[in-house]
């Protein structure tokens, strides 16, 4: 007797276990030009011109942060003179989503769609707007090895070859422009998912790193893109038509804002942890294919080792990226030795706590690859 809750369980949860192969990425330099404080360029001399330096009695007095006032601060809280705001993908509070197929764990504020019923079902988790994170999942689909076939059955694409890469492309095709793998790995659990179907051969199994534009966002992405390609038994239709098929299993984006994937990637990695098919799901499933169902309902494990392979990957170009990001937004980014915390502060943030204080300092360059938990703000 097919255990096809476990299998389809295993389908899906495969693409958050999967770990991406490390490899090496171009760095770039910005160009830096040098500026003044007042007037944006370089004055002739090295001297500002007379008439845009600012009378003394004019100069607009600086709050200062003594190095006393932040010895009184208990530890881990910041002085009510520094004003933080907290980072979206650290300030996350968890509601549960729930309907007639599945219950998921999100964000306040995110919003959840869904399609299909317990033969294809397909779920997407995303941000709200002014914010681009967001997850998707499509447990099964069917789809034409060739373009005779697919123009016969109204299906919008095929594959060729059946690989993942060639299946991501497709997929999104029509939502991004420049859509761009990386870099790709084949899980280590590969044999794990094929013993749990063992009556159809593993075609590709991929995880995928790429970046792409998004036309409706209009924004820059970046992603993780996993599946599971299987060969599906042939058909021959009326008039002689292969009917041949590719089953694609497992289908799982997490995706973000260029630059920000690590960020969200905890964010991202609870919500796929947190889904659970609903006992109506199974019944349905078993309705459907008249086969008993057992295993757990849950689809979600742990996705750590996919991001500390990205974050690796990406970790020289973050580093430059990152610094002249703090450099166009006129920000300065600052560790705080109580917590371990790391913030983006404003220019001149430590000048005005003083250079007394032991507090806050300057980050080294291999921590701007940690991303940051907020804003401290003027």
């Amino acid at each position: 007797m097919r255990d096809w809750k476990k299998w389809l369980s295993g389908m899906t949860a495969a693409a958050v276990l999967l770990s991406l192969a490390a490899c090496g990425g171009s760095a770039y330099e910005p160009g830096y030009q040098p500026v003044n404080s007042i007037g944006g360029t370089d004055a002739p001399g090295g001297e500002l011109p007379e008439e845009t330096a600012p009378e003394e009695e004019t100069a607009p007095e600086q709050d200062t942060f003594p190095a006393e006032t932040l010895a009184e601060t208990a530890a881990g809280e910041l002085p009510e003179e520094i004003h933080v705001r907290p980072a979206p993908w650290t300030d996350v509070e968890w509601t549960v989503y729930e309907c007639a197929y599945f219950t998921v764990e999100i964000p306040a504020g995110w919003e959840v769609t869904w399609d299909g019923n317990a033969e294809r079902l397909s779920w997407q988790a995303m941000a709200p707007e002014g914010t681009y994170a967001g997850v998707s999942n499509i447990d099964h689909m069917s789809i034409c090895k060739s373009e005779q076939t697919a123009g016969f059955l109204g299906n919008p694409f095929w594959l060729e070859n059946g690989t993942v890469q060639e299946y991501m492309e497709k997929l999104y095709s029509g939502t991004t422009q420049g859509f761009t793998v990386h870099n790709g790995c084949v899980p280590e659990n590969l044999d794990e998912i094929q013993a749990l179907r063992p009556d159809k051969r593993i075609q590709d199994y991929q995880a995928l790193y790429a970046t792409y534009y998004d036309t409706a966002a209009g924004c820059d992405g970046e992603g993780i893109f996993s599946a599971v390609v299987m060969e599906a038994p042939d058909l021959i239709l009326t008039g002689g038509i292969n009917y041949a098929m590719w089953e694609v299993n497992g289908t799982l984006a997490q995706w973000a804002e260029f630059g920000r994937l690590g960020d969200w990637a905890p964010v991202l990695a609870h919500i796929v942890n947190s889904f659970t098919y609903t006992d109506f799901y199974i019944q349905e499933w078993i309705n459907i294919f008249n086969t008993p169902w057992g295993g757990s309902s849950q689809i979600g494990t742990d996705p750590d080792p996919v991001m500390e392979a990205f974050e690796e990957r990406m970790k020289d170009d973050t580093i430059v990226q990152e610094k002249y990001s703090d450099m166009i937004g006129e920000y300065e980014r600052v560790v705080d030795h109580e917590d371990g915390n790391i913030y983006r502060a404003y220019n001149g943030f430590l000048d005005d706590i003083g250079t007394d204080q032991q507090r806050f300092s300057p980050i080294t360059d291999e921590q701007y690859a940690d991303g940051y938990v907020g804003w401290i703000d003027k």
